[in-house]
């Protein structure tokens, strides 16, 4: 029986290690781009299964929520969102990145007052951000 409990809690920990290693993948890339004010062309989640162009995103942070899982906060101003191109700021969850590229693109005024303003990690009455890594 302790075998058996000692093997589910092994499995348990290695899982989360892994997944939290997966989600990562994307930190260094994200954080370069939210330090030096750079814009993103990210694949995300379904976006190519839709035919969607890549989303170009400027990267105003990096952060871990509550949860322990990664996300991104930024200005997206070109790509899919709910059958629509619209700009807006947006948060993206690292789980359902799909690829991340660097690219030659600056902010917009309305962009950069977002990211001056700064985010608290919270949707209305949701705050779910624990900790900052990078902006």
């Amino acid at each position: 029986m302790k075998i058996t409990h000692l093997t589910t809690v092994l499995f348990i920990a290695t899982s989360f290690l892994s997944t939290a290693n997966a989600q990562s993948k994307f930190e260094p890339a994200l954080c370069e781009a939210a330090k030096t004010n750079r814009t993103i062309e990210l694949v995300y989640d379904q976006d190519a299964s839709k035919g969607c162009l890549p989303r170009l995103i400027d990267v105003h942070q990096v952060a871990i929520g509550n949860n322990g899982k990664l996300y991104m906060h930024g200005w997206q101003h070109r790509g899919c969102t709910k059958g629509r191109d619209y700009a807006s700021k947006r948060i993206f969850r690292f789980d359902k990145i799909k690829s991340v590229d660097l690219i030659d693109g600056t902010f917009s005024e309305k962009s950069q007052s977002v990211k001056d303003a700064g985010w608290n990690g919270c949707i209305g009455s949701n705050c779910f951000i624990k900790e900052n890594i990078c902006e």
